[in-house]
């Protein structure tokens, strides 16, 4: 895996609706490679959870039924559907380009409960 990268899911924010943070802009600006890439959700479990929809039930916070593997999926939500409707969601595009990336730097990785979403394969 050569340039592989585990992107921590909203930088220092976390995967939490408690501070306002538009995952969309924050999916947009990086270029993510299929195959090398991983998705890393920092986040409190006792409140808050992560689930991967289609892209339709994703446009309507639909967390009724999520989809159960993570290697097939581009969208995820918050089981909460207040929660989702407040922006806590992000969808992800993997490009299998190999041009030099940008790189963002990283944040430090908090106590709380995290998730990776390996590889976009």
């Amino acid at each position: 895996m050569v340039n592989a990268f585990v992107w921590n899911v909203g930088d220092a924010a976390g995967w939490s609706s408690q501070t306002p943070y538009n995952y969309t802009y924050w999916s947009m600006g990086i270029s993510f490679l299929v195959g090398d890439d991983s998705l890393r959700f920092v986040y409190d479990r006792n409140t808050t959870n992560v689930l991967e929809v289609t892209s339709t039930n994703y446009i309507s916070c639909n967390a009724t039924s999520p989809l159960a593997a993570y290697n097939t999926g581009n969208y995820f939500i918050s089981g909460d559907s207040v929660e989702c409707n407040n922006g806590l969601k992000v969808g992800v595009w993997a490009s299998n380009s190999s041009y030099v990336r940008f790189w963002r730097s990283g944040p430090a990785y908090g106590p709380d409960g995290y998730i990776n979403v390996p590889n976009f394969d």
